[in-house]
């Protein structure tokens, strides 16, 4: 069994079943108005999926029956194969965007959105130009390689310059972005600009070894082409796997570290709930969702971090409106936030100024003069998520000791 036997017999089936597996999983990622990187992943897929099946060989046989047309799938396939390009170009171009690596930071929004509709356009006036050449090309004779046995052929000739410029310029992309990545990226994601960089550069040979036989074919050496098609195609396949693994990589990557960054703010919004809690019940028109209890706060996962978001802005609007004139708010000087001692002493005593507050407005006793501090109005999210978690540690034993005071008042007071 020769080289072509083993690619056309092994190694593109497998390669389809791996890829229609995945493209099936990521398939409603194909609707309308998904994220624009899950989106590109489908479309990659999918693309690669439909490419290599058309591809194998009693598949490629079959869509030549069922349609009359000989070697139909070879277009259908080109097609899928230019789709995919497009699809793994928008995934792999967002993360290299949002990771700094595209266009160095102007109008970012701007630049991505013309650029995936400028790749979509293109791709809609190569597939019009493939499709026409194929039309106009031999017809009626099913063979193995269209593009090497028709080589000779004017239409042929412009179907593959076609083809192979938009994926050449594509693989072109594909390396620069990937290069870029692996040298901007840290940790896990580093491995998938190494997984595109190696796959561009496979398919960059790929389109070298085209170029190099259709320049052959016009010195009237057809040899060469034809000595060249198969290690082309080898190539073909392992651009395909690698540039597939690493955006799948990609994905996987980013969507663990989303899931980590989301259990993450979960634990603390369950850390900021009881205080939240005692907060809203006392001031219930800041809150924008009801309470939803201790059990339901805890199984919340997937909100967590839209529920830590909005537990920040709840507790600040919350405090300011708290006690009405015997309560006032003291914001925290940046250096005091900055220093961990200085933020502890300050978080300790907003904890038991509000524990001292939430006790007496709830048990109905004298409201006590206290000026609570809270964050700065410049500080960012993460630092206001940090010193309202401080004040929560402390608010239940702060809480448990104002309950303690104020039961002792009493007694006295009925002595």
């Amino acid at each position: 069994m020769n080289l072509a036997d083993v690619v056309s017999t092994y190694a593109i089936p497998a390669v389809a079943a791996f890829v229609g597996v995945a493209a099936l999983l990521r398939a409603r990622d194909l609707l309308p108005g998904s994220r624009r990187d899950r989106q590109g992943l489908a479309v990659a897929l999918s693309g690669l999926a439909v490419g290599t099946t058309a591809l194998v060989s009693p598949i490629y046989a079959a869509l030549a029956r069922l349609t009359g047309v000989a070697n139909i799938g070879e277009p259908i396939a080109r097609t899928a194969l230019m789709a995919c390009a497009v699809g793994i170009l928008a995934m792999v171009g967002h993360f290299a965007v949002r990771a700094g690596v595209g266009v160095g930071g102007f109008a970012t929004h701007r630049w991505r959105s013309g650029w995936t509709r400028r790749r979509r356009t293109w791709l809609a006036v190569a597939v019009v130009i493939l499709w026409t050449c194929f039309a106009l090309g031999p017809q009626g004779q099913q063979v193995r390689s269209y593009m090497v046995t028709f080589a000779s052929d004017p239409a042929v000739q412009v179907y593959t310059l076609v083809f192979v410029a938009f994926v050449g310029g594509a693989f072109a992309e594909l390396l620069r972005l990937g290069w870029r990545m692996r040298a901007t990226m840290t940790g896990r994601l580093a491995t998938s600009g190494w997984l595109i960089t190696l796959g561009a550069a496979a398919g960059c040979l790929y389109v070298v070894l085209r170029l190099i036989g259709l320049g052959a074919l016009s010195a009237d050496r057809s040899g060469v082409l034809e000595a060249l098609a198969w290690p082309g195609a080898v190539l073909a396949a392992a651009a395909s796997i690698l540039l597939v693994a690493g955006t799948l990589w990609l994905a996987a990557v980013a969507r663990a570290r989303a899931a980590s960054d989301g259990l993450t703010a979960h634990t603390k919004s369950i850390r900021l709930y009881p205080l939240w809690r005692d907060l809203v019940r006392l001031r219930p028109s800041v809150a924008m969702e009801p309470d939803p209890g201790p059990v339901r706060e805890v199984l919340a996962v997937r909100t967590g971090a839209w529920r830590l978001y909005r537990r920040v802005i709840e507790l600040l609007d919350a405090v300011r409106i708290l006690g009405g004139r015997s309560v006032t708010v003291r914001p925290v000087t940046p250096a005091a936030m900055a220093s961990p001692d200085a933020s502890a002493i300050e978080a300790d005593r907003a904890a038991t100024a509000l524990a001292e507050v939430v006790v007496a407005e709830s048990a109905g006793a004298p409201m006590p003069k206290e000026t609570i501090p809270v964050p700065p109005t410049a500080a960012t999210v993460e630092q206001e998520v940090a010193w309202w978690a401080k004040v929560a540690n402390r608010y239940r034993v702060r809480r448990r000791q104002a309950r303690r005071h104020v039961k002792d008042q009493r007694k006295e007071a009925t002595r």
